[in-house]
């Protein structure tokens, strides 16, 4: 039983993330994006992200234990993809982090445009990223086939 409900807690994170991706993504391709929302946004995904990473390992740590999790080439293939979504996820951030902060001294500010189109095309390849995490994820559940 504990172990449905972390699955159940992974999988409304995982919905949870999606949607403030492409909230974000939505909010980027208005002509003057709300800094401050989107701020919020992408301080909740980052916490999303770490309880992903959280309630993961308790899955991993119950349910079908580490030695299932460890032999799995579907569970690494999902946490390097997972990781990848991370790390390119950090531009986006620090940009909004900037904006941020110009936008607290100018309330009128508007981010350069080419920021703008960088953080569009990051977060679109972090949403792309989610397929091959999702395919990952059902492939690691069903291994050995």
């Amino acid at each position: 039983m504990h172990d449905l409900v972390l699955a159940i807690l992974h999988h409304l994170l995982f919905l949870g993330l999606i949607v403030m991706l492409a909230s974000e993504l939505a909010l980027l391709r208005t002509p003057e994006p709300p800094v401050k929302r989107l701020a919020g946004l992408d301080a909740g995904y980052g916490v999303t992200a770490l309880l992903i990473v959280l309630v993961g390992v308790g899955r991993v740590m119950g349910g079908k234990g580490w030695a299932f999790y460890e032999a799995n080439p579907f569970f690494w293939a999902k946490i390097a993809t997972f990781a990848l979504i991370g790390l390119i996820s950090i531009r986006p951030t620090l940009a909004i982090l900037r904006w941020r902060k110009a936008a607290r001294t100018a309330p009128d500010y508007v981010p350069p445009q080419a920021e703008l189109t960088a953080a569009r095309r990051a977060i679109g390849l972090e949403i792309l990223l989610l397929i091959p995490l999702l395919a990952f994820a059902a492939a690691m559940a069903r291994w050995p086939f």
